[in-house]
């Protein structure tokens, strides 16, 4: 019997509004340098891919971490988009690290709010555990996703990261559940899928854009396209 369901945070319950690549390009004009959205966005997936592989074989978590990966991130940005050249990089990230650590800048999507809410008021205990600083306090308090949640496990502040299991055996501590009891929904099949299995948990990929393809994840793996289609797993 499913007692507690864990959320990824990012792609799987909030997303930069109104897209990464408009943010990207809002912050960078303040610079002088306009360039359409489209071309952030087009160059932060390949990086963000790359670079997800080199940290998810690092299991430990702070906030000076994550601030070198996204500066890392940043910086693979910054050399592959020639007219940003003329940018001093360091005031460049330093904007967009700021901008992505307001509220302002996220959003859930539209079946998060109904489906948490939903789940409470059946007694689950739900929690968020993500890969992420501590941030993403201010950032849950401020979208009001503080109080739809018994309680978020922030990587950065325990210590750990995903795909490591310790991760989630803190969130099945703070749930008071036995992994058998729990599932966890997110976007990425390693960190996610891979680290909750890990720790005997069941999880469910999260697929809101339907880009995954046949082969992708375990076949035992449920894929979802909306968090509306938990309610059937549950």
């Amino acid at each position: 019997m499913t007692k507690a369901v864990f959320f990824d945070a990012g792609h799987t319950l909030l997303y930069a509004h109104p897209d990464l690549g408009t943010v990207y390009a809002e912050a960078t004009a303040t610079f002088g340098v306009r360039l359409a959205p489209e071309r952030y966005a087009e160059t932060f997936v390949p990086v963000f891919k790359e670079t997800t592989k080199i940290y998810s074989s690092t299991s430990t978590a702070s906030d000076a971490q994550d601030v070198a990966m996204w500066r890392d991130i940043t910086r693979r940005i910054y050399d592959r988009l020639p007219p940003l050249s003329g940018i001093p990089f360091d005031a460049w990230f330093e904007t967009l690290y700021r901008r992505f650590g307001s509220p302002d800048v996220w959003r859930f999507y539209d079946d998060v709010e109904t489906v948490l809410r939903d789940l409470k008021s059946r007694g689950l205990k739900i929690g968020v555990v993500s890969n992420w600083d501590t941030r993403l306090k201010a950032i849950s308090d401020g979208l009001g996703l503080t109080p739809l949640v018994d309680f978020i496990v922030i990587s950065a502040e325990v210590g750990v990261r995903k795909p490591d299991p310790g991760i989630f055996r803190m969130a099945l501590d703070r749930a008071g559940v036995r992994p058998d009891e729990a599932i966890h929904v997110g976007d990425l099949l390693e960190e996610d899928v891979e680290g909750a299995r890990r720790a005997g948990v069941r999880a469910v990929l999260i697929d809101r854009k339907k880009r995954i393809t046949a082969g992708g994840p375990p076949a035992d793996v449920r894929v979802v396209n909306s968090l509306a289609e938990l309610q059937e797993l549950l």
